[in-house]
């Protein structure tokens, strides 16, 4: 019973969201350009592609995240704002590189790597790092917590984000 009213409850919000979508605020990752970015305008056209992923909710905010990028919407400011990239939409990578808490957001593209801060309200993108989304490690390499969100680079070493410090490379 309670798991059905927090369904409706996401419901209502992403309802919301996209009527606020067309206000929404745009920051676009290097992997957002070419051709077949040319035709498509997300004032005009709200959804984030196909496929798209379940949203994901906290208590500040929603996610959403599909084939053309992530949108986060906060209820309780009003306010929506869209990364434009690449991502990655394998279904069994769904809900590791894509998270949420109360504080961060973490969206995971094939060409970067980007974290909605909710104490900036604005998405803060790691350019030109893939991430390494090899199905059997994904519990390692996508960690999201109150704190920090730390991703592995394929064949690379481990990038933390925190509030304080923006992106770090990791020695672990």
């Amino acid at each position: 019973m309670r798991k059905t009213g927090v369904w409706i409850a996401v419901a209502i919000i992403l309802v919301v969201a996209s009527v606020m979508v067309a206000a929404a605020g745009d920051t676009r990752a290097p992997s957002a350009r070419g051709p077949q970015w040319d035709s498509w305008n997300p004032r005009n056209n709200e959804d984030m592609g196909s496929p798209a992923f379940r949203p994901a909710a906290s208590n500040t905010m929603v996610l959403q995240y599909g084939f053309r990028g992530a949108l986060v919407y906060e209820p309780n400011g009003n306010r929506a704002e869209r990364l434009r990239m690449v991502t990655i939409t394998r279904g069994k990578v769904e809900g590791f590189v894509n998270q949420v808490n109360d504080r961060l957001a973490l969206a995971a593209g094939l060409h970067e790597i980007a974290v909605y801060d909710f104490s900036k309200h604005k998405w803060v993108v790691l350019e030109r790092v893939t991430p390494d989304d090899s199905t059997g490690a994904l519990k390692q390499n996508f960690i999201l917590t109150p704190d920090y969100a730390m991703v592995k680079q394929l064949g690379g070493p481990f990038y933390k984000y925190t509030t304080a410090t923006g992106w770090q490379k990791q020695a672990r």
